[in-house]
């Protein structure tokens, strides 16, 4: 009796050291190796009939502290999501098993940056596409079978596979529109599709690209930027009818910088022909003006949105390319973005577009800078020395 009581003691000992482990995980240590150092014999004895007492007491230890450690992996859970710059926008379900919450934090700790994806879902949430936080739950986790699954994917179409099915795109009306963005896994392909789980919705991910518009010994911008776990993207999937006709996979072909600039550019391309009114403005502005300013911001890497904006979505569509920014935050009443369009016979033209979702005030024939204040302060916040020209009608 007295050497059963012994071990287990030695166990409770141990199983402390577990919850304190689950809570701040370290280097592995003795008392981390104790539960291998339990000999057959020694749990033999606490199985006999005249160890009953302290077969009770482990028993209810036991139970005790794996509730313990059940909150602590809780605990850290909260706290890798808030680490993860999440909190608000992603939570995981309370009914998932140990299981799951250790799979969680691996995705949460392990998985890598979440920023891209946050962002995604941040902008959904500001069109009502689907309300924050959403709540990962075990079918969810269930669509990479394991870490070499998840890690055999670019990180963002790896986590996109994860959180797409959880926001829904909806007219102004709020009737939903078909699916939601999903990325799939192809079942025998292992393709990549986006949208709807069908062979004609494949894309692919760091597609070959023209560099018929760049200097013959130089890459195309968004392979010489590439992100390794963020690629570009090329696909054939359309919203038709400005957001009413659904989604097709027949369109021309087109790229995106990203796969996360890929999602955002669904999102937005869906919102603005999904009902929500919209007003912009127009002009061309040459890219040589105030100093080359223009030529210098479509030239740098295609990620680096401008000061003070939220995202940026580089595409090239049939030869024409787009530059938009997010001008507001997602936390904003209203959406705002400014978007420069450089068409494939005159590149040193450059399309300047404000569009915005801000309830104009004052009166209809007010200029759209009068009718639009907020909208115009954060534009030339973010426009720099062309903001006079474009805001303004300064002489370039």
């Amino acid at each position: 009796m007295i050497a059963a009581l012994h071990q287990y003691a030695k166990l409770k000992a141990t199983l402390k050291a577990l919850v304190k482990s689950a809570t701040f995980p370290q280097p592995r240590t003795d008392a981390s190796a104790k539960l291998e150092d339990l000999s057959a014999d020694a749990m033999a004895r606490l199985q006999t009939s005249t160890d009953l007492p302290g077969v009770g007491r482990l028993r209810t230890t036991a139970r005790l502290l794996k509730r313990h450690i059940r909150d602590a992996l809780g605990s850290r859970l909260t706290d890798a999501i808030d680490k993860a710059g999440l909190t608000g926008v992603v939570r995981f379900a309370p009914q998932l098993g140990d299981g799951g919450v250790v799979k969680a934090l691996w995705l949460m700790e392990e998985g890598g940056d979440w920023g891209e994806v946050g962002n995604g879902l941040r902008l959904a949430g500001q069109c009502d596409y689907c309300q924050l936080p959403i709540t990962i739950d075990a079918r969810d986790l269930q669509k990479h079978d394991t870490k070499t699954a998840y890690l055999s994917l670019p990180r963002v179409a790896a986590q996109w596979m994860i959180v797409g099915r959880h926001f829904v795109f909806r007219h102004a009306d709020s009737q939903q529109d078909g699916p939601s963005p999903c990325v799939f896994r192809g079942p025998t392909t292992n393709e990549i599709r986006a949208i709807r789980d069908e062979p004609e919705f494949a894309v692919t991910l760091n597609p070959p690209l023209s560099t018929d518009h760049v200097h013959p010994l130089s890459q195309h911008p968004f392979q010489q930027h590439m992100k390794r776990d963020d690629p570009p993207v090329r696909s054939i999937i359309e919203c038709t009818a400005g957001g009413q006709g659904g989604w097709r996979a027949i369109g021309p072909e087109y790229a995106e910088m990203s796969v996360s600039a890929f999602i955002l550019d669904m999102i937005l391309h869906h919102y603005t022909g999904s009902g929500v009114h919209f007003e912009a403005m127009e002009i061309e502005v040459h890219r040589g003006v105030r100093g080359g300013y223009l030529d210098t911001l479509l030239t740098r890497s295609p990620h680096t949105p401008l000061e003070g904006c939220s995202a940026v979505v580089t595409t090239e569509d049939g030869g024409t390319a787009y530059q938009t920014h997010l001008l507001t935050a997602f936390d904003d009443p209203f959406i705002a973005g400014v978007e420069f369009r450089v068409p494939p016979d005159n590149r040193q033209a450059v399309a300047v577009v404000l569009a915005t979702t801000e309830q104009p005030v004052g009166s209809p024939d007010d200029a759209f800078p009068v009718r639009h204040p907020q909208t115009t302060a954060r534009a030339r916040r973010s426009l720099g020395v062309i903001a006079p020209v474009f805001l303004d009608g300064q002489t370039p």
